[in-house]
């Protein structure tokens, strides 16, 4: 029907947008807000008709064929939307969360990550928990640095550790939607999911809300970090969420308001995640009667390390026994947070839409990530987020989008004012024998001051069977960041005897001359997409997207190391940007027959990520800080704390011999990571209110940063020429005829001719990872009081490197051998083979409408709704914290593998010496062990990601009751348990937490 004239207009707002049919009958609304609309028809000769209840959704097309009647004595009528319209037009793979699935669902943690936590619902994703950085699950098989999360357009990224800059409650937000791995040119930023929000709105009716949620410690179980320490009574844990909101018309049909303020105060007893040792009274005792030790180095101890309550276990200190036992680590910790919004959206004409959005996170906190109370941090935070858009129709056919954006990010984390004798600044000081740290969080000082510009413009022109869309996104970046690793010292003593005595630690390390980091830096985005409609039920997308990213500021300071370079072999130039990042889309959409209730998608596509600004931030030459290596430069030297430990003096740089002695760092020219993309699937509405989906996804990631050590080559042991390891003692004339000893095997310094004498470490674009998975979606909507969703996601994700920080222990940021990268391809610590979720939301229908006011307060008016989690648990990489390879670092050194072990044991060795007295072998402490620890010149043939961590099991339920105090006047009561069933969750946190780590 051609030249139809087309109203849409919004149930609650009354704002109406007008169009026109094309040659062909089809017709397209852009840039509508999401909301509840209804669809008015009118043509010549033909009667009017009314489409009432159409669901519009975030980035999402959808599809109403439209039925006309010849005008008869009707002139109009109307009918309500049938079957529940799915998207027949586009490739895009998404999953679309409303304001219900938000305030009802069962969240953990809503009061922080609020609807992000609706993503762990999603086909096609995995939780992430494991490696320790990054926010929202795993999405199509890529970390979770990889996620991208905007608010209505705006780039909310923190781009030095990567997440998001400003949390949104979940009770100002109408709409959540995750984009998976096939997404339109005009999404971009990252590889992995695309997290949108968008904010509430006012409307014709002045509506709003209060609301309280609390959790305290009477509602609660003790949870099983207090019960390895002994807390047996519950501890302190005093939540209160509390806030209103409130929307409504300043100019009706014109200009609505929307605006809400959140406060969250917590306040609770933080305990270490394991069990860590210390002195009894008694033993602290009889380590004063030692006259050899050091006494300030005691008196540290006694100040900042309280006693133990009773012994477990003994450790030796100059030939004395000295009783430990596990040493309370319960301390005060508080969150205070405040979060105002505010939107308005003003409806000038019918040609002109003015939106505008102001988000505030304002946190006063503790970190109590140290391992003993007393280092427990003051954390300040200060977080913005604004946003203008002005959308302004020439005609139905061409629609303009101008957005400007800003956030900015305000961090301030310090170490704390504990001092310690002698020294300049507090250490961070570990007793491996007791699994001890003293000191604050190892990662303090740091700070961050950010500011994000953005510019959009974004054109969307119909013509015919094409829909153009192209645009433009620039953002400017200005960031000042100050963190330096081990900046306060880090000393690691393998006995508590070797910290007495002040003998130099087994591990002393220091970076000295600190200097901030500049994280300036201008991205450029376009993009071109075209929608050709090939037939009424076919479409194809075929678009191109452009991004240049610049390198940071601090890193482009790499030249200032120019005069350590050796030409040929290793430059310390200022890094080159890309500038030939084209991304490809191209996608399908097939609808057989013209119902419209069948949608078949297929794509292909790659997306380029970030190189997020904490890798430069650890990269920076020693022009900014040297690390200092007291271990290697004076091993065993007595007075080592008394003397002052690690000065914090800079070390001159005067040409370039003290240049390259100082060289600890290299940033290549940049890399940036990308994936390739591609799926196929089927979508189909069952019964009117179901829809079903069964969708592949397969992903290459390819240039993933993976942190290596460029000078350091393996001490030639491999699996035919390495000292072996015995589970029964063999005789000492089998040890005599042994060929190698451990003195055959030294590691070398690939760089050490050229005055390099430090380990070099690069994040080199070196990383490949694989996914496959087949991933299926049942979902009701909401009708009759009740709507349910189920996922299940089969998949297997290959990398040979996931970590890229120090951010876990589960999974090495390094490689066993860095010149064998092969080597580590196996399961990603990212994979789970199964993942099934549930979701569902229950409103009585009991009793509506009964003349009883009585009975309709008692029966009607009560909710159930849950969630249900089931996965694979994770993998872990067993180590045996020994440079088994001599290539002079231990970090990713493997276990060796006794195949007819228990799984659910490890043991140490012991070296076996010859009549000459060389190592020449080891022998496993517990022969009966599945993984046996690799003894240098030993090596370690145990493969990354062998031992799987047990599964999550989760049910997390809410029951509420509503009660209609007037018309227009609702109080609701509601329950919710997290964990229901109290299963054990081999996790941090809980499992349906985005924020899994």
């Amino acid at each position: 029907m051609t030249a139809a004239q087309l109203e849409l207009v919004n149930s609650l707002t009354g704002v109406r947008y007008e169009t026109r049919s094309d040659g062909q009958g089809a017709y397209r609304f852009q840039n509508i807000p999401v909301g509840n609309y209804r669809l008015q028809t009118r043509a010549q000769g033909f009667a009017t008709r009314t489409i009432g209840n159409i669901p519009l959704n975030l980035a999402r097309t959808q599809t109403i064929n439209i039925a006309l009647q010849v005008a008869n004595a009707s002139t109009s009528f109307t009918v309500e939307s049938g079957a529940v319209p799915i998207d027949t037009t586009t490739p895009h793979l998404q999953t679309f969360f409303g304001s219900r699935e938000a305030t009802q669902l069962p969240l953990t943690g809503a009061g922080m990550l609020g609807v992000l936590n609706l993503s762990m619902l999603s086909a096609g994703v995995g939780s992430s928990g494991g490696i320790g950085y990054g926010t929202g699950p795993s999405v199509g098989g890529q970390r979770p640095t990889n996620n991208n999360f905007t608010i209505e357009g705006v780039d909310n990224n923190n781009r030095a550790v990567t997440g998001p800059n400003v949390s949104l409650s979940n009770e100002v937000v109408e709409e959540f939607s995750l984009q998976l791995n096939q997404f339109s040119p005009e999404v971009g930023h990252s590889s992995g999911g695309q997290f949108s929000s968008i904010l509430k709105s006012g409307s014709n009716a002045v509506r709003g809300s209060v609301y309280e949620y609390f959790q305290n410690r009477n509602l609660n179980a003790i949870d099983e970090s207090f019960l390895r320490l002994g807390v047996r009574s519950k501890p302190r844990y005093d939540q209160n969420r509390f806030g209103g909101t409130i929307g409504g018309p300043a100019i009706k049909d014109r200009l609505f308001y929307f605006g809400a303020l959140e406060f969250q105060r917590l306040g609770q007893a933080a305990a270490s995640s394991g069990a860590m040792y210390a002195p009894t009274a008694d033993g602290y005792g009889v380590l004063s009667s030692i006259q050899e030790i050091s006494r300030t180095n005691l008196e540290m101890l006694k100040r900042y390390v309280p006693a133990a309550t009773a012994a477990s276990r003994n450790v030796a200190v100059s030939g004395r026994t000295v009783p430990v036992g596990i040493v309370s680590t319960v301390g005060p910790s508080y969150l205070n947070d405040v979060r105002p919004v505010i939107s308005a959206d003003y409806h000038i004409s019918q040609r002109d839409q003015l939106r505008g959005r102001w988000v505030a996170n304002s946190s006063d906190s503790t970190d109590n990530s140290a391992g003993l109370a007393g280092f427990f941090t003051p954390v300040r935070t200060r977080n913005q987020l604004a946003s203008l858009t002005h959308i302004h129709t020439f005609s139905p056919a061409l629609i303009n989008e101008l957005r400007l954006g800003y956030s900015r990010t305000v961090e301030d984390r310090p170490a704390g004012s504990q001092e310690f004798t002698g020294l300049d600044a507090f250490p961070n000081i570990r007793f491996s024998d007791l699994s001890l740290s003293v000191g604050p969080h190892p990662a303090y000082p740091q700070s961050n001051r950010s500011n994000m510009f953005q510019l959009s413009e974004n054109l969307a022109w119909s013509r015919g069977r094409h829909t153009v869309k192209l645009g433009y996104d620039g953002r400017k970046l200005n960031s000042n960041n100050f963190f330096v690793q081990r900046q306060r010292g880090e000393y690691s003593y393998r006995t508590l005897e070797r910290y007495l005595v002040d003998l130099t630690p087994e591990t002393a390390q220091r970076s000295v001359g600190a200097l901030p980091y500049a994280g300036n830096l201008l991205s450029h985005y376009g993009y071109v997409n075209d929608e050709l409609r090939v037939r009424p039920n076919f479409v194809l997308n075929v678009g191109v997207r452009y991004e240049f990213v610049d390198v940071p500021a601090g890193s482009k300071l790499q030249a200032l190391n120019g005069f350590a370079s050796v030409p040929g072999i290793i430059e310390f130039a200022e890094p080159r940007p890309e500038k030939l990042n084209l991304a490809p889309r191209l996608g399908l959409a097939w609808s057989p027959g013209a119902t419209g209730r069948t949608a078949i998608r297929a794509g292909f596509g790659l997306a380029y990520d970030q190189v997020f600004l904490n890798q430069g931030l650890n990269s920076l030459p020693p022009q900014f800080f040297s690390t200092v290596d007291a271990h290697v430069d004076r091993p065993n030297q007595p007075d080592f704390l008394a003397s002052g430990g690690i000065r914090p003096d800079a070390l001159a740089i005067t040409n370039p011999a003290s240049a390259r002695s100082l060289t600890s760092t290299w940033i290549p020219h940049q890399q940036r990571p990308y994936s390739i993309q591609w799926n196929a699937g089927v979508k189909h509405v069952i019964a009117s209110d179901y829809t079903i989906e069964v969708r592949y996804l397969g992903t290459r990631g390819i240039h993933l940063p993976f942190q290596v050590q460029i000078n350091r080559a393996a001490g030639v042991v491999s699996g035919d020429r390495s000292l072996p390891t015995y589970f029964d003692r063999p005789s000492q004339e089998v040890l005599d005829a042994l060929p190698l000893s451990v003195n055959d095997f030294r590691g070398s310094n690939t760089l050490a001719a050229y005055g390099f004498g430090r380990s070099i470490t690069s994040f080199m674009p070196r990383g490949n990872s694989s996914y496959h998975g087949l991933a299926s979606q049942l979902n009701r909507r909401f009708s009759r009081g009740f709507q349910v969703s189920a996922a299940h996601t089969w998949s297997h994700n290959i990398d040979d490197s996931t970590a890229v920080v120090g951010s876990t222990v589960l999974t090495p940021r390094r490689a066993q051998d860095f010149f064998n990268l092969r080597a580590e391809r196996a399961d990603s610590a990212l994979d789970r083979r199964h993942r099934f979720t549930a979701s569902w939301v229950y409103e009585s229908q009991w009793f509506q409408g009964n003349a009883s006011r009585v009975l309709t307060s008692l029966v009607a008016g009560w909710s159930f709704s849950g969630t249900y989690t089931a996965e694979t648990g994770a993998p872990a990489t067993v180590r045996s914290d020994i440079d088994s390879n001599l290539n002079g670092d231990a970090l990713g050194d493997r276990s060796v593998i006794n195949t007819k072990g228990d799984e659910n044991r490890s043991s140490a060795v012991t070296p076996l010496l010859n009549s000459q007295r060389a190592v020449v072998g080891y022998l496993a402490v517990d022969p009966s062990a599945r993984y046996i620890q690799a003894g240098q010149g030993v090596f370690p043939n145990g493969g990354r990601n062998t031992l799987r961590l047990p599964s999550i099991n989760n049910f997390d339920l809410a029951l509420g009751k509503t009660f209609s105090l007037s018309e227009s006047v609702r109080m609701q009561f509601r329950a919710e348990a997290y964990n229901a069933f109290n299963h054990a969750q081999f996790v941090s946190g809980f499992p349906s937490s985005a924020n899994l780590r």
